[in-house]
């Protein structure tokens, strides 16, 4: 379970008197102080617990709740019966003004109470944050493609995935966060799933078996669903893009995690003209690349077209691709390009020259450019 501000003092039966609307902020960890100032030691989302001896007055009362809030604390605890018998009136407007989170800790109730409460939350969370991890190997080990049918289907059987399934990915800021709020809210739609981190993204393996989920408006089941987990994860994290792969059986596993993966690059590459969950539809010429079902042709594709830049140039090679990548992408413009990787036009110029002369292609040339692009895209299909 994650921990917030809100599950917490619901656990000790406390109540908030300000910031309902932020209490489901994460909480990284939990602090006491009677510093009128501690945010020069504070990095971010930590409660913080305090008697107030120092905040003897309206005014370091309200600059508190907005040096926490400008600070994006996660809350804090005001313990009374001690040099305040109630919250103070300043802190406590101050604190709806802010919609910032802040709850009275009666004299009762020690905060080493409230500070083991928490941690025994936050071990737990990294309790499950690991377990998901070992489970992400199952994905993992899956995603190789050296499986059996039936090793496949009998690896994903305890967590619910039948014959036919659909992979969802989506990119947002921190997935480990999101994880076991992903969780939640595939078990309130009654979906089976596995939930896990790979290359970067937060993906669920959903059960797609007879009578498990449900088109909307004619658009395919895992679209429908991978737009509502959307709406619910932006409220709490942001920015979230989505993709949902078809439904596919489950040996597919490999190739639908693909097919949902490239989704989103392919709508990324549209500089926000794409729709808010992407799916095979948007594939463009990643339909191309995916619709290779030999992976010794792919690496080949990309080793014939790469490979002199990788075989001679070490560990700088992936520099010059990744220069490559860049440039392509912000089709030629060398001033943009440079921006984006940070470096000297004339530097990205010797980079891609140095490419045209290990490849013997010109990136001047529409075919040539084609032909790195997607040999870029295979190599990371390949991986």
């Amino acid at each position: 379970m994650e921990l917030t501000v809100q599950s917490l003092i619901a656990e000790l039966g406390l109540e908030l008197a300000s910031g309902h609307e932020s209490a489901n902020t994460h909480v990284r960890w939990v602090h006491s102080t009677e510093l009128p100032d501690p945010t020069p030691w504070l990095r971010g989302g930590e409660l913080l617990l305090t008697t107030g001896i120092q905040l003897d007055g309206p005014k370091v009362q309200r600059e508190l709740i907005e040096r926490l809030a400008d600070h994006e604390i996660a809350g804090l605890g005001f313990g009374t019966g001690f040099t305040h018998k109630r919250l103070p009136a300043a802190l406590l407007t101050a604190a709806r003004k802010r919609s910032f989170p802040l709850f009275e800790v009666p004299y009762e109730l020690p905060f080493i109470a409230i500070t083991e409460r928490a941690f025994a939350q936050l071990v737990n969370e990294r309790y499950e944050i690991l377990q998901r991890n070992m489970v992400g190997d199952v994905l993992a080990e899956a995603l190789t493609g050296h499986l059996y049918p039936e090793e496949l289907q009998a690896r994903l059987r305890p967590f619910g995935i039948g014959e036919q399934m659909a992979v969802l990915a989506f990119k947002l800021a921190d997935p480990d966060v999101a994880a076991a709020p992903l969780e939640r809210i595939l078990e309130s739609e009654r979906v089976r799933s596995l939930v896990a981190i790979r290359g970067g993204l937060l993906c669920a393996v959903v059960d797609a078996s007879a009578g498990s989920g449900s088109e909307r408006a004619g658009e395919p089941a895992p679209v429908a669903l991978a737009r509502r987990i959307r709406a619910e994860l932006s409220i709490r994290f942001g920015e979230v893009r989505a993709a949902a792969s078809r439904t596919a059986a489950t040996q597919s596993l490999r190739l639908s995690f693909h097919e949902a993966r490239c989704a989103l690059e392919a709508v990324r590459l549209q500089n926000g003209d794409g729709p808010d969950v992407a799916s095979y539809v948007d594939l463009g010429a990643f339909q191309l690349l995916l619709s290779l079902q030999d992976d010794d042709a792919l690496i080949s594709y990309c080793r014939n077209v790469l490979g002199p830049v990788e075989q001679k140039e070490g560990e700088y090679g992936d520099e010059l691709l990744r220069s490559l990548d860049v440039f392509i992408e912000h089709n030629g413009h060398w001033e943009k390009a440079a921006g984006a990787l940070y470096c000297h036009r004339h530097t990205l110029r010797y980079r891609i020259r140095r490419i045209e002369q290990l490849t013997g292609r010109d990136c001047s040339k529409a075919r040539d450019r084609i032909e790195f692009w997607l040999a870029l895209r295979g190599r990371e299909l390949a991986r």
